[in-house]
């Protein structure tokens, strides 16, 4: 860039300030401020704060030169940057000599530079913000996937949706200093995205006037790759827990740090992560006959540094009750101070149902137990697997002793073909269930005539046959109840 590219409108201005040089280019153009604003897409009372000495963003500043057809850096800065600039520019013969003698040097510490750079992937990169040129490290195209030699190639990597994201933090690095720091995305190829983290740093001259920003750039995909998926395996394991009432936690016995799942917080009756979660609360939420028992089984686990599995109560705040089964471990066993991970399910639907059916068979013990007439359990071989009391009075004899012989060698002689007949009948599934009136053999060796129904019970998820069950009444003689 030449001097006279530098140069600002021709004539001097009165004032040595950004407000001055603003209006005299105004007065000099004939250009109103409603001009500029539309121009610019700022309010005309924006731009006439400009003139009056106020603050302009650098974004502003860049558009408002070129609308303007002036350097920005005249126009914000006045005629001593032009002339810091142009001493900048103009070549200095010894100083070029100084810069030969290190040559040597400097292409040696390019080449571990380049080296170091095509090995991590990182590209580095400055800016000139007098002249707005952009320098990149060779490696540039293979991150953004083209040459980059102007602003304008990077703009056009940018994905449409993040340029006013990296344009508003560029300027506000800019306009605050500091170290400047944004991720955005670009489209490498068709179909193919990539996450770019860029960080930098502002350089500023004597008069501490920004002057280049150098920086560093490298692809962080792999990184919102790997983030992305944890957050879908947090969503499945937090979905997962929710629907098996399983809600996991870590819990360090050191600090009593307790770091719960959502699910577990709901499963003790909280909002999850309403308020932190210390042994002592847990041991609350225990009912009194089982909290002991669970202190004393997590101690055991601490100190031996051995799983445990434990089952117990838990009150809930509105007063209702839950059972639990719990689960955990030391995560590392040779720590000095182990730390705790585990589950705790609720299982209360599990319990209650346990309870359910150990009532209804209580209920049909009772039943069996006192019937007022006969009832046998047979195999499906016809031997007999339980006998109630009232059969055994009828036969005369006790429980053990029918359980050694099948049905049939209770049936007399004379009834044995018919009972024979149905009963196979009712194995081969031809009939649902058979009743006959026959005669059946005491212990002393008498007969008594008795009505007998038997029918075959099966499993009731694979329909398979598994017991026979057979009811019998006296009568008084044969053929009458």
């Amino acid at each position: 860039m030449t001097a006279a590219a530098l140069s600002p409108p021709d004539g001097p201005l009165d004032e040595d300030s950004f407000a001055g040089r603003l209006k005299g280019v105004l007065t000099r153009g004939r250009i109103q401020l409603k001009q500029v604003a539309a121009a610019l897409g700022v309010s005309p009372s924006a731009v006439h704060k400009w003139t009056r000495g106020g603050e302009i963003e650098y974004a502003n500043l860049l558009a408002l030169a070129r609308f303007l057809s002036v350097n920005w850096l005249w126009l914000r800065y006045g005629d001593r940057a032009l002339a810091d600039l142009e001493a900048s520019l103009t070549t200095d013969a010894r100083a070029r000599e100084g810069r030969q003698k290190h040559i040597a040097a400097i292409m040696e510490s390019e080449a571990r530079m380049t080296f170091a750079q095509e090995i991590s992937g990182v590209v580095t990169w400055e800016w000139n913000l007098l002249t707005d040129a952009v320098a990149y490290s060779p490696n540039v195209a293979r991150l953004f996937g083209r040459p980059i030699r102007t602003l304008e190639d990077f703009w056009q990597c940018v994905l449409a949706e993040d340029v006013p994201g990296v344009q508003a933090a560029v300027s506000q690095n800019l306009s605050a200093g500091g170290v400047y720091e944004h991720e955005f995305r670009i489209a490498p190829a068709p179909d193919v995205v990539r996450w770019i983290v860029s960080r930098a740093t502002l350089v500023r001259d004597a008069q501490d006037r920004p002057v280049k920003m150098i920086g560093l750039s490298l692809d962080t995909t792999e990184r919102h790759t790997a983030e992305a998926a944890l957050r879908d395996s947090e969503a499945l394991l937090a979905k997962a827990q929710q629907i098996a009432h399983l809600g996991s936690w870590i819990w360090e016995p050191g600090s009593d740090a307790c770091r719960w799942t959502d699910e577990a917080y709901r499963i003790f009756g909280w909002a999850p992560q309403s308020t932190p979660v210390t042994m002592a609360r847990y041991l609350d939420a225990i009912v009194p006959a089982d909290r002991a028992r669970v202190q004393a089984v997590l101690d055991r686990a601490v100190a031996s540094r051995q799983p445990y599995r434990v089952e117990y109560t838990i009150t809930l705040p509105d007063g209702s009750r839950r059972h639990l089964r719990e689960e955990g471990e030391a995560q590392d066993p040779s720590a000095a101070k182990p730390t705790m991970i585990g589950a705790a399910q609720d299982i209360t639907a599990e319990v209650e149902a346990q309870a359910a059916f150990r009532d209804s068979e209580a209920k049909l013990r009772t039943l069996f137990e006192q019937a007022p007439v006969g009832i046998a359990q047979v195999s499906l071989e016809g031997r007999c697997l339980r006998a109630n009391p009232w059969l055994c009075t009828l036969l005369g004899q006790p429980e053990t002793a029918l359980q050694q012989r099948t049905l049939l060698d209770l049936t007399h002689r004379n009834d044995l073909a018919s009972h024979l007949r149905q009963y196979g009948e009712l194995l081969a599934g031809t009939v649902p269930t058979y009743a006959l009136s026959l005669q059946l053999v005491r212990g002393d060796g008498s007969a008594v005539p008795v009505r007998m129904t038997t029918s075959l019970a099966r499993d009731p998820a694979t329909d398979a046959p598994l017991h026979l069950i057979s009811v019998v009444d006296t009568v008084l003689e044969m053929g009458t109840s």
